[in-house]
């Protein structure tokens, strides 16, 4: 039993690893979305050529600005592809944390239901660390799907009001609810970091 105990603290740790790398992308993501909609907000203003004044007579400095603005919007939606491909990443990473800890606990084991329910001191029950697994990879395969569509949404003609609709919703990550995620760090993650199982 407490081998097995042992082996599910390792998938924890794993998917803790998972869920801190997250955040940080999630950081990341939200810079170059916001360095994105700098530039398409500033493209209207770019492709006016009554706001130059003196500068009209420079030969093709509105297509020359327009022109560097584009590359610059095309690299940066280059990098939230590859931000999201780390997305996908972890959210695999938690899926197959998930299915490795149930194939070794219901797979080749002969621990009975009872023993997963099994609570000693105010550790959670190897099925506690199951359910919380679950919950972590549904919550962050939900997320990853709508930061991808989210970002396949936003092209250089988003409105001003899309874009803060968008905004708002790669900020609050509504898929994974903080009072939610603190439950489950309570039940699956920090009972097992703090109570020295780790």
């Amino acid at each position: 039993m407490e081998a097995m105990v042992r082996k599910v603290q390792q998938r924890v740790r794993k998917a803790r690893e998972e869920t801190d790398r997250w955040d940080n992308l999630n950081s990341r993501l939200l810079s170059q979305f916001s360095n994105a909609t700098t530039i398409i907000t500033r493209l209207p203003v770019l492709g006016d050529a009554k706001n130059y004044g003196v500068l009209r007579c420079v030969p093709s400095i509105r297509e020359d600005l327009l022109g560097k603005q584009m590359e610059s919007l095309e690299l940066i939606f280059v990098l939230m592809r590859e931000t999201l491909e780390e997305f996908s990443g972890i959210a695999k990473g938690l899926s197959k944390v998930l299915r490795d800890t149930n194939q070794m606990v219901r797979g080749g084991s002969t621990l009975s239901a009872k023993q997963l329910q099994l609570q000693v001191g105010v550790l959670p029950t190897i099925a506690d660390c199951l359910d919380g697994l679950r919950t972590l990879s549904d919550m962050h395969q939900a997320e990853y799907a709508l930061k991808s569509s989210i970002i396949s949404l936003l092209t250089w003609t988003s409105s001003s009001s899309d874009i803060a609709a968008m905004r708002q919703l790669l900020v609050d990550q509504p898929n994974i609810p903080k009072d939610e995620g603190k439950k489950r760090n309570n039940s699956t993650e920090n009972m097992v970091f703090t109570n020295g199982l780790i």
